[in-house]
């Protein structure tokens, strides 16, 4: 279970941090918390775009290469299976299993169970997950709250 916010940015500039939490405890609850973790948000000049990434790395997919799922608030879930090298992306796309931006952390966890058999098979994850986590609505106030300026 994470406590802080990986990086450099506290907790309170990162609005999104919830939904990463709640990812983060489903995939533990599986047995598959990822190696590592990656929460950021772009500087106004672009937006102020909230992301996550979490990557297993070849020794925890058994395969020959690793995995890496990332979600941008305004596109939802991608995944790239990488090579042993982190920048050798061999195949990436969008999860079209996960329907909505803010996918059930259970639907989420669901796809990157397949995380070996992706890496094993190169085969994209599998499924129809059309739910949407029960917080999604208050972590998108608190992303627009967030963004508001200053009085």
């Amino acid at each position: 279970m994470l406590l802080d916010p990986p990086g450099m940015l506290p907790v309170h500039l990162l609005p999104h941090w919830p939904y990463l939490q709640a990812v983060d405890a489903a995939l533990t609850a599986r047995g598959i918390p990822p190696g590592a973790v990656r929460i950021s948000r772009t500087g106004r000049e672009h937006g102020e775009l909230m992301t996550m990434r979490l990557y297993w790395d070849a020794s925890r997919t058994g395969g020959h290469g690793g995995v890496r799922l990332v979600w941008e608030e305004e596109t939802g879930w991608a995944y790239a299976l990488v090579g042993l090298a982190q920048d050798q992306v061999i195949l990436a796309g969008q999860v079209d299993a996960l329907h909505r931006i803010y996918a059930a952390p259970e639907d989420v966890a669901e796809v990157a169970e397949v995380a070996e058999h992706m890496v094993r098979t190169w085969r994209r994850p599998a499924g129809d997950f059309h739910q949407e986590w029960e917080q999604a609505t208050r972590t998108r106030d608190a992303i627009d709250a967030f963004r508001q300026p200053s009085p």
